[in-house]
């Protein structure tokens, strides 16, 4: 009898082990299984117990139902998580690089304290700007910006305005445009997109913003003018690109 009673005991808790599984793997929008224990599924008599063989049946499809579940729980775990890194990680944006002209010049005459002084008036005015136009901060080399726009015709107006705002402090800048697919994950920014902007921006004259041909695809009709300056191959990159110097814009009326 003793033997019987610790058989039905055993019983017992591996069928709440399932119950507890079976809710933990569930996902919310399946209905929950109903896995039911009754003592009628055992029938003890001294030494002549045998096992039920209904009561057996339930527990090895209990069994077979949760390993499913469980196999399920996790296939979905890893789609979602393969899916959210695609989603957040890579977007396509438009990218404006600024950078100062002859800087290492201005600090060496100017001094660290003069320089820093006149170098956060350039930081403060080109952060406004960013903002005014919708832009985003990704970068700040020290002495220049990377930032990114949901819009190539709004990154030109804004190197537009950068360099107005600039030009009373006497500094002189050039800057870099163009549009591609970036890896962005918090404030840091990566990708080929990134470097090509770059090289494009060392590629302007000092006082020029030059975009490149995706950008002037991208924009026609939208009353931008831009020069022609030509193919170049930019250092690093394979194949060459064509470039243009934005044509100063009309400023854009925008609130801020």
């Amino acid at each position: 009898m003793r033997e019987c009673v610790q058989l039905r005991w055993i019983e017992q808790a591996e069928a709440r082990s399932v119950r507890e599984y079976a809710g933990l793997y569930r996902a919310p929008s399946e209905p929950g299984p109903s896995i039911v224990f009754t003592e009628a599924s055992a029938s003890l008599s001294g030494r002549n117990w045998k096992p039920n063989r209904t009561a057996n049946r339930a527990l090895l499809a209990a069994r077979s139902l949760l390993r499913r579940m469980s196999g399920a729980a996790m296939r979905r775990s890893s789609s979602q998580r393969v899916s959210t890194s695609v989603e957040h990680d890579r977007v396509l944006a438009t990218l404006l690089i600024t950078d100062i002209v002859d800087s290492t010049r201005w600090v060496t005459e100017m001094g660290d304290r003069d320089w820093r002084s006149l170098l956060n008036r350039h930081n403060d005015a080109i952060r406004g700007q960013i903002a005014r136009f919708a832009g985003r901060e990704v970068g700040n080399p020290g002495d220049g910006f990377i930032s990114i726009f949901d819009s190539p015709t709004r990154a030109i107006h804004c190197a537009a305005a950068i360099t107005r705002t600039i030009a009373p402090l006497g500094l002189t800048l050039r800057s870099g445009i163009h549009v591609g697919e970036v890896y962005l994950k918090d404030r840091a920014i990566s990708g080929r997109a990134v470097h090509v902007a770059a090289r494009i921006a060392s590629a302007a004259i000092p006082g020029e913003a030059y975009v490149s041909q995706t950008v002037c695809d991208l924009v026609a009709g939208s009353g931008l003018t831009f020069e022609d300056r030509g193919v170049h191959r930019l250092r690093g990159l394979p194949e060459q690109i064509h470039l243009y110097a934005m044509c100063d814009p009309a400023p854009l009326p925008l609130d801020g």
